[in-house]
């Protein structure tokens, strides 16, 4: 799926509180054909995120406009080794290891403004968005 995208809870997060140069992104990747995918785990973030049901409905408006990816077990493996690898030294969690995962299996660049929370990854193809 190369030229395809899948977004970080951040770019998700800039969305949801009006950021317009996130807005503009989206707007431009989408203009220019490029498919935009989110991981149930960014999904997932962004409604605990929510203070309220008010919230959790227009987040979940604003994920029902990507491509959900759900894990596999490929992704979940993937994790794991990630977890092994850099928990410890680069201080890499859970729910940033599944994302990665994800990217690197799905073969999706990551479009993050946490760049240095995946750095160490040598794998991911990972890029500032805005």
């Amino acid at each position: 799926m190369m030229g395809s995208k899948l977004l970080d809870t951040t770019v998700l997060i800039d969305l949801s509180r009006g950021n317009s140069d996130a807005a503009d992104f989206i707007d431009n990747a989408l203009q220019s054909g490029t498919v935009l995918f989110v991981s149930i785990i960014s999904a997932m973030e962004l409604m605990v995120g929510c203070r309220n049901k008010v919230e959790v409905e227009k987040a979940k408006q604003l994920v029902s406009m990507f491509n959900v990816v759900h894990l596999s077990p490929t992704d979940a493996a993937k994790a794991y080794s990630l977890i092994l690898t850099f928990s410890k030294s680069h201080n890499l969690t859970i729910p940033d290891a599944l994302i990665a995962a994800t990217a690197i299996t799905q073969q999706l660049e990551l479009a993050t403004d946490n760049e240095r929370d995946f750095r160490m990854i040598p794998e991911l193809i990972t890029k500032r968005p805005y």
